[in-house]
């Protein structure tokens, strides 16, 4: 054989690992395919493509691809439908059990903690029922009515109660009867308690130890690891102000599309919703936590990788797994997804589906290069859609354990976070140089786009479309990132604002090295923030940004460039928020129209975090030596409350507001105006100004419109039918 002839193997549902290969005579497995080309010892320069046909394919194993398996292609064929599931398909004899719920044993030892039926993911038996609304975070959970903390007695003492420490002072929860349940449980050590973090940054989850059932007492087990900020004395509390609900109890399935399997019975419960026909339905588990590893490492990677066109469903979920918190944000994460790059160079992951995957979707983690994530659609998601995750403690000399120059574009990403909430469509941390550009991520529990850190930058976040973020939680929006980095202080952040707390920002571009791009992005929202650069994020340069709803907010740190941006009707107005001394932030060009009136309309519908009355701007605790900002000038701002205002909350001294007489004596917006912008088109998103507009007199110069989200050639798949609006 020619050493530069590629080869190429076809594997069916109906195939057989002794085959060739052939069209004819397929091969029946990804991991038969693999292991077929590594017998052809095939030369570095033949490539090997792994054409996979029509049907499901119910993988028994990972495909664990290393480096000898570099230059192979799996490919789903050329219109057809081609599903790669962790899970397994259950042959059912279903009959009834009682009150509309169906039973049928199940093979000996199954255990899992999702059931598929007819592809649709059902809810494990819990109590209050489930919203399928799932509109805001209230929907479908119960009051906590108090903590259980470390003093209050244990009537069943664990073990390693010893072990509790600050991070989570709370060892369970008080529930209300009325509110809850007043059934007893069979087997409470079989529960799974999910609970929103006090401040609803994020949930976690707890195994149920025991219930004392006389004092409304639910004691956690193992758990509470899925939230960081190891700054904070308490991330994971959970108190009256806290919601939750339990779920795998029994007892409490008594809702249509509720199932419960008795793992010592060998028997699943369902009760299923209108018009599902059991005898008929498909009904799959899934068994494995990933799908397909690629993984190598720095001195012999696995390259030229690439996957496309698959469906990849029915993974395990993970958060009941090891958690980490890579950075000094709030965000913890398992480090594990349906498909996992580690060691990786130039591996491509192409127009497939993550359907309803248990934990992450695409983890690419620590080394590697080039890796792409382009035209999938992400939809049902446990957790985050696509990491890019390093390690820094690991990153020393030659070592270079983070993703770099990585991309994740033209995605379509939707109602992630399932289990998790403190998720984000494409989430960064400890890596450099990745771009995530022309997504579109929507309907999501928490953020859209998320950097944990400043290490070590040189990102770009360009032509996302991002709406409709933050619907289970509080704070936060389209786009955030931290900046925990040396250079940032605690004290100065979140301890009483002092007038002589206050300090430059040390050292932050030592790790911040490079400057994040954020550029030509769409965010639409209700409350919040659209560009929260929170706690230090530092090194941005952003600009012909149009937020509609939002807009943005700098918390420490140093060295943004904020220009030629559109805010409009902000839930809140550009805040500028605990200030570094000479922190060289500039503002400039830019657009705000803000509406007192629009703001009310969203707290009358109950959205949150919106706090604005038509000021220009908030600043919260600016420096208490020298200026402010380095430069705020050439602005174009307008108001429905008719005047230009400030509102500024300076250390130990009372709130004010100034007009634009005292702003400018203070040194800022000098040649700025307030006045109509002149939008040509606002009903139709189209912020372009007008030729007279007072802006392009200040300097303002029109982008493009419309170029946002996904681009012409996102893949017209087979799925995107099947798929809600």
């Amino acid at each position: 054989m020619n050493a530069k002839t590629p080869i190429c193997l076809h594997v069916a549902v109906n195939g057989n690992d002794a085959h060739p290969g052939t069209a004819s005579l397929p091969l029946a497995t990804l991991v038969g395919a693999r292991d077929a080309l590594r017998r052809r010892q095939r030369p570095p320069t033949a490539a090997g493509t792994v054409i996979v046909h029509e049907g499901t394919h119910y993988l028994n194993e990972p495909l664990v691809l290393t480096a000898e398996d570099s230059g192979i292609a799996f490919e789903a064929a050329p219109g057809e439908r081609v599903t790669l599931s962790g899970g397994c398909r259950l042959a059912c004899a279903w009959k009834p059990y009682r009150d509309g719920i169906m039973m049928t044993t199940v093979p000996a030892g199954m255990d899992c903690t999702q059931l598929f039926i007819n592809g649709k993911r059902q809810i494990r038996a819990r109590v209050p029922n489930a919203d399928p609304s799932r509109t805001e975070k209230y929907s479908g959970y119960a009051k906590v009515a108090g903590a259980l903390a470390p003093e209050v007695p244990d009537p069943c003492p664990d073990k390693d109660a010893d072990m509790t420490y600050s991070g989570q002072p709370q060892r369970g929860l008080v529930f209300d009867p009325v509110e809850f349940t007043d059934k007893r449980w069979a087997r409470p050590e079989e529960a799974v308690v999910h609970a929103f973090q006090a401040l609803y940054w994020a949930n976690m989850q707890w195994r149920v130890r025991h219930v004392d059932w006389e004092h409304h007492r639910i004691w956690f087990g193992e758990g509470g690891q899925q939230v960081g900020a190891k700054y904070f004395e308490t991330p994971s509390l959970v108190n009256e102000k806290s919601r939750f609900f339990v779920e795998n109890v029994f007892e409490e399935l008594d809702a249509p599309g509720e199932w419960y399997l008795d793992r010592s019975g060998g028997i699943l419960y369902l009760m299923p919703e209108d018009g599902v026909v059991l005898e008929n339905a498909l009904v799959e588990v899934p068994v494995l936590q990933r799908l397909v590893e690629i993984r190598g490492c720095q001195r012999n990677p696995v390259h030229d990788v690439r996957f496309s066109g698959f469906r990849l469903a029915h993974t395990t979920s993970t958060f009941l797994e090891e958690y980490e918190v890579p950075s000094l944000s709030d965000w913890a994460i398992h480090r594990g997804g349906s498909v996992f790059l580690e060691g990786t160079r130039d591996c491509a992951i192409r127009g497939c589906w993550f359907d309803a995957v248990g934990g992450n979707a695409v983890f690419v983690n620590n080394y590697n290069r080039n890796a792409s994530v382009t035209g999938c659609t992400f939809a049902g998601v446990g957790e985050s859609a696509v990491c890019f995750v390093g390690t820094l403690e690991t990153t020393n000399g030659a070592q270079k354990t983070f993703p770099y120059e990585c991309r994740a574009e033209n995605n379509d990403i939707t109602r992630c976070g399932i289990f998790g909430k403190q998720v984000a469509g494409v989430y960064i941390s400890r890596a450099k140089r990745i771009t995530a550009g022309h997504n579109h991520i929507y309907d999501m529990p928490r953020a859209g786009l998320c950097i944990g850190d400043g290490t070590w930058g040189g990102h770009v976040i360009e032509f996302n479309h991002v709406h409709d973020t933050c619907r289970e939680t509080d704070d936060h929006g389209p786009f955030n990132s931290w900046g925990r980095d040396r250079g940032w202080c605690l004290a100065q952040s979140h301890a009483k604002y002092t007038c002589n707390r206050s300090h430059d920002a040390y050292q932050m571009l030592v790790d911040a090295m490079e400057p994040v791009i954020i550029r030509h992005n769409f965010f639409e929202e209700k409350r919040g923030w659209g560009l929260d650069l929170d706690d230090g994020a530092s090194n941005y340069e952003i600009y012909n940004n149009l937020c509609v709803g939002v807009s943005m907010k700098l918390r420490e740190g140093c060295h943004r460039t904020v220009y030629n941006n559109i805010w409009v009707n902000g839930a809140n107005s550009p805040c500028f928020h605990v200030g570094n001394e000479d922190n060289h932030d500039r503002y400039f060009r830019n657009i705000t129209v803000m509406s007192q009136a629009h703001a009310q309309a969203m707290n009358d519908l109950n959205f949150r975090m919106t706090k604005n009355r038509g000021e220009i701007y908030t600043l919260i605790a600016p420096p208490a030596h020298g200026p402010w900002l380095e430069e705020i000038d050439h602005n174009c701002f307008f108001s429905d409350i008719g005047r230009f205002e400030v509102r500024i909350v300076e250390r130990e001294r009372p709130e004010r507001r100034c007009g634009m007489e005292e702003w400018q004596a203070l040194g800022f917006d000098r040649h700025s105006v307030y006045a109509d912008p002149l939008f040509v088109d606002p009903q139709n998103n189209d912020y372009r100004v007008r030729p007279e507009s007072p802006a392009i007199k200040l300097g303002f110069v029109n982008f493009a419109m419309g170029q946002w989200g996904l681009t012409a050639d996102f893949p017209n798949a087979w799925w995107k039918r099947n798929l809600a609006p």
